[in-house]
């Protein structure tokens, strides 16, 4: 009777574990998906910011940032945001929505593998690339530069 309830116990965890992971492998297709859908809608309206990158005081130029707002034009949904920060390097970020909620990021900096975080209902579902600093760096960013697009419609 041992027996039977640990070979039991132990499909049920290898079968939970499978699941976890072809649910992971399949929210990262349906973003990739998503992105390369929105890369090759030529429709969406296109904004430009552009400015200096300053110190941490606000008082010393030490770069210069461009983004570049995409979002559908009647509807006013956001879709994409890319942000370049040029200083010593050249950092690109992407972040990128579908219904108005962010479900991927990626950085890429010269000579470095790109740092990707894909978001599945406001939560981390796969990441590559990237520590824990970074993560939060990136989400924290990704929150301002919409609540800054929401409020300038």
């Amino acid at each position: 009777m041992k027996n039977l309830a640990y070979i039991l116990l132990l499909v049920t965890v290898l079968s939970c574990g499978t699941k976890t992971t072809l649910s992971t492998d399949a929210a990262v297709a349906k973003t990739e998906k998503a992105t390369l859908k929105i890369d090759a809608n030529k429709n969406l309206k296109e904004t430009l910011t552009e400015g200096a990158l300053t110190d941490k005081d606000g008082f010393k130029d030490i770069g210069t940032f461009k983004y570049y707002v995409f979002f559908d034009e009647n509807s006013k949904e956001l879709v994409k945001i890319k942000n370049i920060e040029i200083t010593s390097k050249t950092i690109t970020e992407t972040y990128y929505f579908s219904d108005n909620k962010l479900i991927f990021i990626t950085s890429e900096t010269a000579n470095t593998p790109a740092k990707k975080i894909y978001i599945q209902n406001k939560k981390v579902v796969a990441k590559e690339q990237v520590n824990a600093e970074e993560q939060k760096i990136l989400l924290n960013k990704a929150t301002r530069f919409q609540k800054a697009f929401k409020k300038a419609q």
